[in-house]
Order: structure tokens, then C-alpha cells, then sequence
């Protein structure tokens, strides 16, 4: 029979859940902890399929037990219970945490969710673990007042200060503030920790949203993933096609290997008997459909070997190739 493990300091009302989760189910066993300790250790002898924790308990709070599942037990979906959740927070709810359930709340709104989770092995769309901002957004929910240190899979860490749940300072390797939050919030795995807070008051840089925070950092990534696709090496197109000099003496085969609206180059099979400002007529197809072959007149800007480099005589192309470019992302020389 399967197990789910209910981690919470309330006494009461731990004991209405269990009462009547026991009582209205024969599907899985029920087990409890009084705080985070209790918790790991009964994580740690069971094979636990469901965990439901309190965020404010003694001696370990639900974040720094989420923290340890997150590291541990990755696989194991986990439901929040919370006194502060608003409809403002419920919008940045995390999808990585299963459920929240705002405290006070009737016992049996848990059995159907849990029968949703139990039901399934391997629940549909579930992530390994808990990402930055999702636990970043409890720490905000719980209003918490900590240092929470975030190791990220390559081994680079980042020091994070939150006072009553808000963002005023963030640090890493060569940055601070908003730019080393930034840095964080978009990243799907990390381990995580609370550092005591010092009996030094800690410097406020500036107060961040953790919602403004996430919408630019994926926007920055956004943007630079474009600026690198557009920098990144073009892919080699390889269209075989063939060339005749404009006094028909000289014919051969050749492949196409770049394209722009302007420029071409093209790999001959033979040392070519042309030079630079010589126009060539060449032939060549965009694919293998009879209307593909395009025939276009070019002059050589450049050779290196059988590397033969041109421009188009007419910079208007008003038949399949001008689509082509277009939809492919070739108007622009990127080689």
C-alpha cells in the first residue's frame, strides 16, 4: 500500500486530517511528522509516494524540508498547506509543487487530489525537483526572513537575502542585486540551504519583485538566444547544381553551400577556369520538387581553391528563391 506523509506542527488540526483521511480511504497509509526533522527521518525509512507539509513549523519549516526532498527525493510530488496564500500569490503559484491548500481548509478537499496523484506512477508533466523561483515564491508566500544559498548543478552558488518575504539582496560570482537575482530565477535544478542570518544588519540594495524578476530574466534569455542563433555558424545547405561561363567554354558541376539575398558560395567539383569579375550562369535546386531549379547569373567576388565565392547580378529574386530565403532566415550573409 502506498504511503503519503503529512508534515505538521498543529497538533488539532493534524489530527482532523488524518482522522478523516483514515477513515474515508483503504488506499495508502497515512503517515505523520510533528516538524522537518520528524520528517526526514520517516522520509528516510519509508518509501514515502506523497508528502503534504506546513511551511512554519519547530526546529525545521517546510522550506527547509522542501529543500531536503528537493535534493533527496526529487521524484516525490509534494503539496503545500499555508496560512498566507492570496489570490494575488495564487497567480504565481508554482507548477512544480503539485497543490497549495490555504489553511484553515475542510479535510476531505485532500482526498480527491491525492487519489489524482496515487493513481498515477509517473504523474503526467511532473518535474524532477523544485525550481528557483518556485521556491523562492514560498519563501515570498511564507514571508520569510532568511539567507538562502542556491547551488546550481555546474557548482556556481548565489546568496539570496529575504526580509518579511521580499528580495533586497542577491550575490554571486562577480555580480550583485538584480543582476545576480536574474541570473538565478530562471534555472530549473538547484540544491538549496538557509545560512544563519548574521548579528550584523544586512545592506538592503533594492527591494526586488520576484515576478518582474522571472518575466526579465526570461526575456534577457530570450534576446540572447536570438543574438546567438544570428551569431551562431550557418548551416551548410549543400544544393547541387552545375555552372557554364559566359563564353560556354567552361562547365562542371558544383554544390551550393551558403545563400543571401546578395551573396553565394558555392563548392566546385574541379578547379574552376574562371577568376574574380568573371560572370558565371548557374543552375541549381532548392529541393527535389520539378519547380525548384532556380537559374540565376553571378559574378566572383572571391576563390580559395574550389571555394567560390559571388554576388548575384539581379538582387530581386522573384521566383522560388526569394520564399526560400525568407522562410529560412537567409536574407542576411551569416557566414
Amino acid at each position: 500500500m502506498k504511503k503519503i506523509l503529512i508534515a505538521e506542527d498543529d497538533a488539532v488540526f493534524l489530527n482532523l486530517l488524518t482522522s478523516s483521511l483514515k477513515k474515508n480511504n483503504s488506499q495508502f497509509d497515512v503517515l505523520t511528522a510533528r516538524n522537518g526533522n520528524q520528517a526526514i527521518t520517516i522520509l528516510n525509512q519509508n518509501q514515502v509516494s506523497l508528502l503534504i507539509t506546513d511551511i512554519k513549523m519547530p526546529e525545521l519549516d517546510g522550506l527547509a524540508l522542501l529543500a531536503y526532498v528537493n535534493e533527496n527525493f526529487p521524484f516525490i510530488p509534494c503539496f503545500v498547506m499555508t496560512a498566507y496564500e492570496t489570490p494575488e500569490l495564487r497567480q504565481k503559484l508554482p507548477k512544480d509543487i503539485r497543490k497549495f491548500f490555504r489553511k484553515p481548509f475542510p479535510a476531505d478537499r485532500l482526498i480527491p487530489e491525492i487519489q489524482k496523484i496515487l493513481q498515477q506512477d509517473a504523474p503526467k508533466g511532473m518535474l524532477s525537483g523544485i525550481s528557483v523561483s518556485s521556491f523562492m515564491m514560498m519563501i515570498e508566500m511564507e514571508k520569510k526572513t532568511c539567507i538562502l544559498e542556491v547551488s546550481l548543478p555546474d557548482g556556481e552558488k548565489g546568496l539570496f537575502y529575504f526580509e518579511k518575504g521580499t528580495l533586497y539582496n542577491a550575490a554571486c560570482a562577480g555580480l550583485k542585486g538584480e543582476p545576480a537575482a536574474m541570473k538565478f530565477v530562471t534555472q530549473k535544478r538547484a540544491r538549496f540551504s538557509f545560512r544563519p542570518l548574521p548579528e550584523k544588519k544586512i545592506t538592503k540594495l533594492q527591494k526586488m519583485d520576484l515576478k518582474d524578476l522571472v518575466q526579465k530574466a526570461a526575456a534577457s534569455q530570450t534576446e540572447n538566444q536570438q543574438i546567438q542563433k544570428k551569431v551562431s555558424p550557418a548551416s551548410i545547405l549543400n544544393l547541387s547544381g552545375v555552372f557554364v561561363s559566359s563564353d560556354q567554354k567552361y562547365r562542371g558541376q558544383m554544390v551550393v553551400k551558403h545563400l543571401s539575398i546578395i551573396n553565394i558560395r558555392m563548392e566546385f567539383a574541379l578547379k574552376p577556369e574562371v577568376i574574380v569579375g568573371n560572370k558565371i550562369s548557374i543552375e541549381f535546386k532548392l529541393d527535389d520538387q520539378p519547380k525548384s531549379l532556380i537559374s540565376k547569373e553571378v559574378i566572383i567576388t572571391g576563390m580559395d581553391q574550389l571555394i567560390v565565392d559571388a554576388e548575384f547580378c539581379s538582387k530581386e529574386h522573384y521566383d522560388r528563391l526569394g520564399p526560400y530565403l525568407h522562410f529560412n532566415g537567409l536574407d542576411e550573409k551569416n557566414w
